[in-house]
């Protein structure tokens, strides 16, 4: 099977690794992000204050077709971590998202992918928690808090290096108290097993594409995200899907693995991505034709 083609092109010099490589990294924590450099320097920011040591993972941005702002967020973060870094770039042609999440799956070289979105700010502990409950034959779901327009313009990256998300604050309670954020309990990082059993944070429905992780061999497994996907939306489920067809399980981070969404306007999801869905759930289907690897060719 052919996986050399990346088919999305990098801003790095790294060299494309090769799907069936020797796993020299615990994690690769995947990033994806499109023209939105002030709450990709608040991410940025977060993940220099990461506990996991940075020789443990890795870190790929998956670019849409970001411009040079975007570009000098990144260069700036390289220069303060000692984390690994690529940046993978595609010229934006449309929302093309699981193109840029497959060329990254096929450069990682971590044992497990964590998948972030660009716009979430993770906890200090996100990649350790993450790393820390992994588990054989499960696929891992955390959730977000909502930050509201004020809070989420009030932030500033020296901010976020200082600790601002560390533990639950003031400014956030009243943020939510006000009616602007929602999910405060979500700024709780809870790790006794029995206050997790007790609070039933150990259930969760589904993931969500901004906070989960799952095996890289059961990523491949499935060939990765299907890129014939078209607009916004469903596209993380479809992944869930035929992780699910496959025979994993989902295990639940609430709870852990804490992260806050920079408020920004919603997208519209494009309802054709529905149809699409219900297909995927009748069929049993667990691969699909155009994913890590293009068997439309």
């Amino acid at each position: 099977k052919d996986f050399s083609n990346t088919r999305a092109t990098s801003w790095s010099t790294e060299s494309v690794a090769d799907p069936f490589n020797m796993n020299t990294k615990k994690a690769s924590l995947i990033i994806a992000t499109y023209e939105m450099p002030r709450h990709l320097a608040l991410v940025c920011a977060a993940l220099e204050r990461q506990s996991c040591s940075p020789e443990d993972y890795e870190i790929i941005f998956c670019d849409d077709g970001s411009g040079p702002e975007s570009k000098a967020v990144i260069d700036d973060f390289k220069s303060r971590t000692g984390c690994s870094v690529h940046h993978v770039w595609q010229e934006h042609n449309g929302f093309r998202k699981c193109r840029t999440l497959n060329a990254a799956a096929r450069l990682s070289q971590g044992e497990v992918l964590i998948f972030l979105d660009g716009d979430c700010v993770p906890h200090k502990d996100f990649v350790r928690d993450h790393l820390e409950q992994r588990e054989s034959g499960r696929y891992l779901a955390g959730r977000r808090m909502e930050l509201g327009p004020m809070i989420s313009e009030s932030l500033r990256p020296e901010g976020v290096r200082e600790g601002f998300f560390d533990r639950p604050s003031w400014s956030l309670l009243k943020s939510v108290w006000s009616g602007e954020s929602e999910h405060f309990q979500r700024s709780f990082r809870v790790t006794s097993s029995w206050l997790r059993s007790t609070l039933k944070l150990n259930h969760v429905d589904d993931l969500k594409g901004c906070n989960y992780s799952v095996n890289r061999d059961d990523l491949l497994s499935i060939n990765g995200f299907d890129e014939e996907y078209e607009g916004y939306g469903r596209e993380d489920t479809d992944a869930e899907i035929r992780l699910q067809h496959l025979g994993l399980k989902i295990k639940s981070l609430k709870g852990l693995a804490l992260q806050f969404h920079v408020w920004h306007p919603r997208r519209e999801f494009t309802p054709a991505n529905d149809n699409r869905l219900d297909e995927l759930k009748k069929s049993g289907r667990i691969t699909c034709r155009k994913g890590i690897r293009d068997e439309t060719a």
